[in-house]
This record gives structure tokens, sequence and C-alpha cells, in this order.
């Protein structure tokens, strides 16, 4: 008897090892409405994704700082750093690190100078109070010459939508802000991601979508990079048809919210609430120069709504923004696994498991991105939960407009 239960025990192993290592054997569906139904996804701890050497990374890697004129001497800062490398152990040094802002209020900007002049009207850029992070880079006598990407809004007297500038500021206006040291943020505008930082690890990978400057008339609708603090939850607002909830303000009148909604009548007459005009542009440049996050919970159950019950409120949370300026992503190697349902779905996903998939149908089947592009898998769409890797037309759309900028 105990010598069966030994081989039973064995052979019940093998059983499982083969379910998880061929998950083309499990039937899986993906689950069609996108609303909340409320069961909890099992935590599949045995299956990893592969390293992030096989995703979508940039040709050559930037710093803010390398085309400026006076050069940054940090051993480590936001403006040294190489944006879209995921080096989790320098980034979580640059998100827990204090920031250095204007002193004033929230919606409050300044004009900075060419020269370090009282009478100077020559402004090279303009400053959020509060909740913008300059780069300090030298002081002389009363005057600080600072870096920063220029927060000019609609209708400034300074047309400098976006770019980044050098110039001066009175020393008196410069005020050191401590930062949270739990979590912190960072907006890749090239690859229209938002990483959530949780304690030195990446903790999960959002789509958003930041300002889309269609043209030269509204250049202010851009989104500026740089360094930001989150100063204030606004909460949910009103624009034109749309509604954004879970604002959370992080320079002047652009937040941080939740990809915006508007109220639908269906052929009986009943109003409904639809995320269809502007989900779909997740993951691209769309909005007036907000940050629109997914409403969908990732594959950790993180959505905008987690991130207004749960970044901190003081000490502030830090955000970082990358530029997509001089910047160009590659493809992700063909050998990188991606998810489906084979039974009907219409989603490829990044990982086995999601929120949007019902957790008796997963892990779903594996197949490769080589693959994506060919049938039956050509058909499929991203995921708006779990952010897998954009398709190569996509991604040639996404430097396409990088290179517009430039």
């Amino acid at each position: 008897m105990v010598i069966m239960n030994k081989y039973l025990k064995k052979l019940l192993s093998l059983l499982l090892v083969f379910l998880l290592l061929f998950p083309a054997f499990c039937l899986a569906e993906d689950y069609e409405d996108y609303g909340d139904f409320g069961e909890e996804i099992e935590e599949w701890e045995d299956i990893v994704e592969p390293g992030d050497t096989l995703l979508a990374t940039d040709v050559s890697y930037h710093t803010p700082n390398e085309h400026s004129e006076v050069k940054c001497d940090h051993e480590l800062c936001f403006w040294n750093l190489e944006m879209g490398r995921m080096d989790e152990e320098s980034i979580w040094k640059v998100l827990t690190q204090p920031v250095t802002v204007l002193s004033g209020k929230q919606r409050e900007q300044v004009r900075i100078l060419a020269r370090p002049e009282e009478k100077c009207t020559d402004y090279v850029g303009v400053v959020t109070c509060a909740s913008q992070g300059v780069h300090v880079l030298r002081q002389e006598g009363d005057w600080t010459l600072i870096e920063a990407y220029s927060s000019s809004e609609e209708g400034s007297a300074v047309k400098v939508f976006a770019e980044q500038f050098q110039g001066w500021v009175k020393t008196s206006r410069l005020k050191e802000e401590q930062v949270d040291q739990h979590y912190g943020l960072v907006i890749d505008k090239l690859q229209q991601r938002l990483y959530v930082f949780k304690e030195g690890k990446l903790f999960t990978t959002m789509l958003c979508s930041t300002g889309f400057a269609k043209n030269k008339a509204n250049l202010f609708h851009e989104t500026p990079a740089g360094e930001f603090l989150m100063v204030s939850w606004v909460g949910g607002f009103q624009a034109e048809t749309l509604w954004c909830a879970y604002g959370m303000r992080i320079n002047s009148g652009i937040l941080i919210h939740e990809v915006p909604s508007r109220q639908e009548t269906n052929k009986a007459g009943e109003t409904y609430t639809s995320y269809a005009r502007c989900e779909r542009y997740l993951g691209e440049k769309a909005s007036h120069g907000c940050i629109r996050v997914q409403r969908q919970l990732t594959p950790e159950g993180v959505n905008a709504k987690w991130l207004w019950d749960n970044l901190s409120r003081k000490p502030y949370t830090k955000v970082i923004i990358w530029d997509d300026m001089d910047r160009e992503l590659g493809y992700p190697d063909d050998s990188l696994l991606l998810y489906y349902n084979p039974k009907g779905g219409t989603n490829y996903h990044s990982q086995p498991t999601c929120s949007l998939v019902k957790d008796k149908y997963e892990p779903m089947t594996a197949f490769t991105y080589g693959e994506l592009d060919t049938k039956p898998y050509n058909k499929l769409e991203p995921c708006p939960g779990c952010a897998p890797m954009p398709r190569k037309t996509k991604i040639d759309e996404l430097n396409a407009k990088s290179r517009k900028r430039q």
C-alpha cells in the first residue's frame, strides 16, 4: 500500500508538470464583457514571463541632459538616467531622491529667464510651482541656473511647449521636497506605458495615453517630460462630453486620470457608460496633455482607481516622464511568448493569466511574437488589461510620431 501511494504521488506530480508545460491542452476563454465580474484571480507563481531583453527596447539610449549646454555632474539623477532602459536599481534611486521645486501655489507658473537679471524679458521656458521638479546646475549669487521641460499652456506668452531648456531663477524660490519611499511612477512617452515601481522593483505595467499635438497650432497639448510630484487628488471632472475619473494633479492642468468615459444611449433608450471612444487609443498619444490610464486591472490588480487608493498623499509620490524626442523603439524578439484563447478569443496577452480572463480557463495557450502577424493570430487585438507588446506596425507608428516632433 505504501509503494502504491508512492507511485500515485509521482504520477500526480508528473501530470501537474505536463499541464504547466503544455497549456495548449487547457481550455481558455476570454471574458468578452470587460466589466467587473467579481472573481478572484489565482497567482501562477511557477509561470514566469521571459526577461526584459526580449521586449521592445530603444535602439540606442539617451539621457535628458546629453545635448544640454551645461552638463550634469551628479552621480545619478533624472537628467543623466538613460530613458527607456529598464534598470530597476537606477530608476528606484531616482524615484526616491528629493525633488527641487519652485515655491508657490500648485497652478502658479514662473517664467524662466535667459539671463540672471531682474529686468530680463527674454524667457526660455515656464515652470509650474510646487509640483514640477527642476534640475539645479549652478548658483551665481542670488540666481540659480536650472534645467526643465517647459510647461507653457495654451495661450501662454512663452511659446515653448514641452521643450527642454536651461535658464535662470531666483535662488530664494527653490525648495526641496522629500518623496514617498514605497511607490514611484515612470511614464514612457515613446512606449506609452506607465510603470509602477514598488520598493525597488517594477511592480506592474499599464497602458496610457499622453498628450497628442496634432500640428503646430496645438503644440501645447504635448505632455512635458521631467520629474513631477503628485500633489493633489482632484477627483473626477468633465472635459466637454467626456468624464475623467480619479484625477491626480502632477503639473498645473496636467493630471493622471482614468481613461475617459461618456454616457451613451442604446436602442432601447437606456443610458450606459461607454469607454469605447478613448479606450481603443490607450498605448498611443491621444489626450490634450493629461495622462490617461487604463481602467482594466493589470494581472497584479492595478488600474487608475488603484493609483487613487494606494499612492502616498504626503510625502508626495514622484512621477518621472521620459521624453520621446531623439528616441526610436526596436521590435521585440520573435521568441517573446504571447498568449491567447484558441477557442474564439479576440485578444492576445502578455501573460498566461489576465484579470480579463476567467481564472478557471487559465493558463492560456502560448505562441511567439514572431507568429503574431500570421494566421490565426493576425486578427487578435492587444489586451487592454495586461499591456502586451504592440505589433510591429504599431511600433512603426509610435516611432513616426516621435520623429514628427524632431
